[in-house]
């Protein structure tokens, strides 16, 4: 059965926010730092046409490493936990298992806006930078990812109305994926990875076996209802994969095996 209180999970929130805060800073900076270090070296290194200031690319990285911290951003449920003894503190902590479970899926939805944080600082730290240099073509690269999308608007893919459902359950689906290896796979440093792997398999597979089976395709020209039922088997399929994550995390063990079984 479960159980969930308010009241609890508030204090659960704060002790889990003051433990891991450790990790939220390291997080920031090194996301800040590789943001950084990538933006000067597109915009002052790498010449495009014999020019330098490759905003294109540096636009590119930013979308790359959004969709990465928001897709696999369950997997890093556990990433702030050292190791035997954070996860038997988390076992004995006056909540619920739906609440901890909860709080440590919670992480992605902290870590993101950091990250946000993060790329606008890199963003003003590398617009000074070549403002201080006197570089002519210096400018922010949110600035140019606004253009991207601005031109983008007229594409045919982005103004069909099923686009953005599409994306949203795709997203939806590949979350519940890397939530699931999150807590059946042991290894928090390289749970994502195996993942990963794992999704790319399976991509393999539905496209060889599964690409004639209508109700497993989004496409644009499927009638209303076998859109719906598309819609609905891979919402059930990720409703599915987070119980099956939620129940892998009761019952984990404090053991030393590759899986949590």
């Amino acid at each position: 059965m479960i159980q969930f209180n308010i009241h609890r999970f508030g204090k659960l929130a704060k002790w889990s926010l003051r433990n891991d805060r450790r990790y939220y800073i390291k997080s920031f900076f090194q996301v800040l730092v590789t943001t950084l270090l990538a933006f000067l070296f597109f915009t002052g290194v790498v010449k495009l046409n014999g020019q330098q200031g490759n905003y294109q690319a540096c636009a590119g990285i930013a979308f790359f490493m959004f969709a990465i911290a928001v897709v696999c951003g369950p997997s890093f449920m556990f990433y702030s936990m050292e190791g035997k003894h954070d996860r038997q503190t988390l076992m004995l902590l006056p909540a619920s298992n739906f609440e901890k479970y909860l709080m440590r899926y919670s992480t992605w939805l902290i870590l993101l806006p950091l990250y946000l944080v993060a790329f606008f600082a890199a963003d003003l730290v590398q617009y000074f930078f070549h403002w201080v240099l006197g570089h002519d073509y210096g400018q922010f690269v949110i600035s140019r990812i606004v253009k991207i999308l601005n031109d983008s608007n007229g594409l045919t893919s982005w103004s069909t109305p099923r686009f953005v459902p599409s994306m949203i359950m795709l997203v939806i689906w590949l979350q519940s994926l890397y939530a699931l290896g999150a807590t059946f796979i042991r290894s928090r440093k390289f749970n994502w990875v195996i993942t990963t792997v794992v999704i790319i398999l399976l991509g393999m597979f539905l496209f060889e076996y599964a690409k004639d089976v209508k109700v497993l395709q989004f496409k644009s020209d499927a009638e209303t209802l076998e859109y719906i039922l598309s819609l609905s088997i891979y919402l059930v399929l990720a409703m599915f994969n987070y119980w099956l994550s939620y129940r892998i995390f009761c019952r984990t063990q404090l053991k030393a095996k590759l899986v949590n079984l």
